[in-house]
């Protein structure tokens, strides 16, 4: 039987506030400084999910 899960693609601020585990100011001062990138859709700011690894990526990279 196939897996009925949807895995989101994007994310509101507010949700990947909570997937980093820190605030959502937090995560909009990421996105206005561009270290975390995001997309509009009809007004909307939203995060893919590859942005957030990328992010988590590179401060992996600066604590190595």
């Amino acid at each position: 039987m196939p897996d009925s899960t949807v895995l989101p693609l994007l994310y509101k601020p507010e949700e990947a506030a909570t997937q980093l585990r820190i605030s959502r100011t937090k995560v909009y001062a990421l996105l206005r400084s561009r270290e975390i990138r995001s997309v509009k859709i009809d007004g909307c700011r939203r995060i893919p999910v590859a942005a957030l690894s990328e992010y988590v990526a590179r401060l992996e990279g600066r604590a190595a």
